[in-house]
């Protein structure tokens, strides 16, 4: 039968919230049922869902799902729950189901909290109801202890409660104390529960809650279906053996002679692995016989589950083991776990992921966090602490973050969690940084190495070769990940060849000490950042963290100087994503030379050469920052140095719109690249200044410098240059001179194509149109502006909008203007540009002005106050609206009234600010 999972849309305001009774429902053995009674089945189905949904809503509950011909149902209180399972078996029993040979239907009950989201419930309350259904038989109700104690002296006339005992349920946490429902007209006689006591097993009891995991679990399960060896790998605390444990239960119903479990981690000496696994199979010795053969002489013919846990430090002798087993005792399967692989033949090797973490965000909300695994199993540890523990809207995004830094390792949140006793979510998240003291305070009855993280990690580390601790320790110096080549050249000395590094990172990788993961085409290699930074305090230990550290600048900042060169010949697609990946070691890199002054002269060109990497990604305030240190080192930089800092500064000032500063540094880059004798950088920076003089209009100085750009760019031979300064020189042309504009426009354009320069085209469109706007064309400029939008990176396409809505408002046409002003105002947030955001409010001041002047003329202000604290100033595109709003504004105020209102808008908030320019 093919199982069909239906959504119930939520209904009324009164569905149940909270700690909740649960009913789970289905029929027992419906899948044999469809294969013999395929015609009858569906009526059949169709009478049993309306029987269940009049019963449960007889008593108030509400579906929330049907999976198949599963019932999950709330109800507010346990007694109308009781009474819906009893009402929904006694009209089931008065049916005639023999055209199917009968129908069973189990149901089971639990009271406890959940956690409702749109529409559907989750939480451990959940999870249980669903165990203790598992080892229900048809036609009976079974009760949990909790809900039983509920509807003590309140259960429905005639029935009872009879007392099955405490059971053991899959989820391998504390035993349930199970109640079936008794009544006149009921069945009363089950064979005994399916619960781990019935079955053979010897699954170790479990204190705490199974969190998440259950796409793992299912990918698993799978796996074994394929392959009767099974190796889960993963780092130290990712979860390994909890999850092989689950698996484990689930499986169990279906194993014939059990599941068994075989933690390794105690032994010292391999060779007791077979020892080891006899006795959890109570298999008896022989003493004229090796061990072994013993042991796979009485699994032969037996079909069971075993799990070999903890095998990293014996993982050659858990292979044979394990391989000999596979050979000779075709019906036994294997769950394994370890830090690498056993590599024997047949296995399926499975990459045990870190927990789910949500991506950055100042708004997450708790309802929407609790969806993620990590977060669900901190708030689960840190509530079973501190009862006072509640995950919120407030503490939802600091949860995360923690969550973030732990990289979603099991053990580190649940050693985490628990500190929320004496610290609170601020607190611990500001000490993270000392994780390795933050992170102790384990189980004391779990084993030494598991009680910490630095324990964990020790364990790891000790089972490296001498070589294998000196890379590991040496690639913590990495940030973010890293490549093969830069291993090989900052990892390697007279003690690593570099012909090595491939192998011996492979063998952490193998480990589970190292991941690796794709970034575009290209392998990268990355350190969880709790083994980043154990590494990165065993390198501290050593001799050689200095020239380590050392060949790691020297690396980045050359690379620096490769990427401005890439940048100028290379799409910027393919060169972001070469070049983004390195990000945080550039940055590593830059905090060494400059910050720490190291190396200011390597650090020094570094900054200046990243200008338009850090503007691709829109980080225009940090790059500033760090050209800002170079040159307030004083140390006597080279003037080619001095030169591209100064130019870094300008070209960065444009697109924050400091135009004022931009001339500065621009004049003065101009000056240094005369001196020394650098054509080509110094037709970069006058076309620079070109564009910012434009934008203030002024525009005969403009013209001059592009005229000698222009000559530069020609005599030179350079097509790239000269498409860049022809566009920008004919932005300088008065309006009158459009045609004029109009034919250098189209040269630059034409150069461009032949180039295949998608940037540069829109860029051009872009200044193409300015010039059409201020010749009062502007429905071209809009125009332009459209077909600019078809090839715009997400930045460039807030510009353009920005810009269309400043030409569709100097026509007037607020229909037009509206719409691209909320675009420009959701992308300038959406991509936090600053500028472009205080650019769209001011627009959307204009639009309001006939339905709330008072409100025009605070959003004004807010916007007038973000250019002034930025040191940026109005653009000839956006001056003009902006002087039409501040005349209507003017001419509908007193000033001192109308000074009040700014004033008021200017001290509100960039959120405050934003939410009402969107309700515009």
């Amino acid at each position: 039968m093919e199982t069909q999972l239906t959504a119930i849309e939520p209904g009324s305001m009164s569905r149940p919230k909270g700690t909740v009774t649960l009913l789970f429902s289905d029929i027992e053995g419906s899948t044999q049922r469809w294969e013999r009674h395929r015609a009858a089945m569906p009526d059949a189905v169709r009478r049993h869902d309306a029987l269940m949904q009049a019963a449960i809503s007889a008593h108030s509950g509400h579906v929330f799902k049907t999976v198949g011909d599963a019932f999950c149902a709330t109800f507010w209180n346990a007694v109308d729950a009781v009474a819906s399972a009893l009402d929904a078996q006694r009209s089931l029993n008065e049916q005639d189901w023999s055209a199917i040979d009968g129908l069973h239907v189990r149901i089971a009950l639990h009271t406890g909290s959940t956690d409702e989201r749109d529409g559907d419930y989750f939480g451990p309350a959940v999870n249980r109801v669903a165990r203790l259904l598992a080892i229900a038989h048809g036609g009976q109700v079974v009760v949990s202890g909790i809900t039983a104690d509920l509807v003590q002296g309140d259960m429905p006339p005639r029935s009872s409660l009879r007392d099955l005992g405490a059971h053991r349920l899959k989820d391998l946490t504390q035993p349930e104390q199970v109640y079936q429902l008794v009544a006149p007209d009921l069945r009363v006689d089950f064979p005994p529960l399916r619960s781990l006591n019935a079955l053979p097993n010897n699954l170790p009891l479990q204190l705490t809650s199974f969190v998440g995991r259950e796409t793992e679990v299912a990918e698993i399960v799978a796996l074994l279906e394929k392959s009767r060896l099974v190796t889960l790998v993963g780092t130290g605390g990712i979860g390994k053996t909890r999850t092989a444990l689950q698996v484990a239960a689930d499986l169990l119903d279906g194993s014939g002679d059990g599941v068994w479990f075989v933690d390794l981690a105690p032994l010292s000496d391999p060779s007791l692995i077979a020892s080891a696994v006899s006795t959890a199979l109570c298999v008896p010795p022989a003493r004229d016989r090796p061990v072994l053969d013993v042991l796979l002489a009485d699994l032969k013919d037996r079909r069971l589950l075993l799990v070999l846990d903890n095998c990293e430090h014996v993982v050659a002798e858990a292979a044979r083991v394990a391989d000999a087993i596979l050979h000779t005792c075709p019906r036994v399967k294997l769950i394994v776990t370890s830090r690498e692989g056993l590599n024997v033949s047949g296995e399926r090797v499975y990459r045990m992921p870190s927990l789910r973490v949500p991506p950055r965000s100042d708004n997450l909300r708790a309802i929407d966090a609790a969806a993620y695994e990590s977060i669900a199993l901190f708030a689960d540890r840190a509530t079973a602490a501190d009862g006072r523990f509640a995950l919120s809207d407030e503490n939802a995004p600091i949860v995360a973050d923690i969550c973030r830094r732990l990289d979603g390792i099991a053990l580190a949140i649940e050693l985490a969690a628990p500190r929320v006793k004496v610290l609170s979510v601020q607190q611990l998240s500001q000490r993270l940084d000392e994780r390795f003291r933050i992170l102790t305070g384990g189980s004391r009855s779990a084993l030494p190495r598991q009680q910490t993280m630095r324990a964990l990690i020790d364990w790891s580390y000790d089972l490296l070769s001498d070589r294998e601790k000196t890379i590991f320790r040496r690639v913590s110096i990495f940030v973010g990940g890293w490549t093969l080549e830069a291993t090989s050249e900052i990892c390697c000395d007279e003690q690593i060849e570099s012909w090595e590094v491939l192998d011996l990172l492979s063998a952490l990788v193998d480990k589970s000490l190292v991941a690796t993961e794709l970034s575009g085409s290209h392998q990268r290699y990355r350190l969880l950042e709790s083994m980043r930074q154990y590494a990165r305090e065993r390198l501290a230990q050593g001799s050689d963290a200095q020239s380590v550290q050392r060949r790691h600048a020297t690396y980045f900042c050359r690379l620096a100087d490769d990427a401005l060169a890439l940048g100028l010949t290379t799409p910027t697609k393919e060169w972001l994503e070469s070049q983004a990946p390195e990000l945080d070691n550039l940055r590593a890199a830059l905090t060494w030379t400059l910050v720490e002054r190291n190396d200011v002269q390597a650090g020094a060109a570094a900054a200046g050469a990243l200008y338009r990497f850090f503007d691709r990604l829109e980080l225009h305030d940090e790059a500033i920052r760090w050209c800002e240190i170079a040159l307030g080192t004083k140390d006597g930089l080279p003037v080619r140095t001095q030169a591209r800092l100064h130019y870094a500064l300008s070209f960065l000032c444009n697109n924050t719109g400091r135009h004022q500063r931009g001339i500065v540094e621009g004049k003065r880059a101009a000056e240094l690249y005369r001196t020394a004798g650098d054509q080509t950088a110094l037709c970069r920076a006058l076309s620079g200044l070109v564009l910012h003089l434009s934008q203030l209009s002024r525009n005969e100085e403009a013209r001059a410098l592009g005229l000698e750009a222009l000559g530069l760019a020609r005599q030179l031979g350079d097509a790239r240059l000269t498409a860049d300064t022809l566009a920008k020189y004919a932005l300088t042309l008065d309006p009158t001179e459009i045609d004029t504009a109009r034919a250098l426009f189209q040269e630059s354009v034409s150069i461009i194509r032949g180039l295949g320069w998608a940037d540069a085209l829109v860029f051009t469109l872009i200044w193409w149109a300015e010039a059409e706007a201020k010749a009062r064309h502007f429905d071209i400029a809009i125009a332009l502006s459209r077909k600019g939008l078809e090839s715009a990176s997400p930045a460039l396409r807030t510009v353009i909008h920005s810009n269309m809505a400043a030409y569709a408002l100097s026509l007037g046409d607020i229909d037009q203007a509206l719409p691209a002003a909320r675009e420009a105002l959701a992308d300038g947030v959406k991509l936090q540009l600053p500028m472009l955001t205080a650019y769209a409010i001011d627009y959307l001041a204009l639009i309001s002005l006939h339905s709330d002047m008072a409100q025009s003329a605070r959003l004004a202000g807010f916007a007038c106050a973000q250019l002034a604290a930025r040191d940026a100033q109005f653009t000839a595109t956006e001056q003009v609206p902006h002087d039409i709003l501040m005349a209507q504004l003017h001419e509908a105020f007193e000033e001192s009234e109308l000074a009040r209102l700014m004033n008021e808008g200017a001290g509100w908030s960039e959120d405050v600010a934003i939410a009402q320019a969107r309700a515009i």
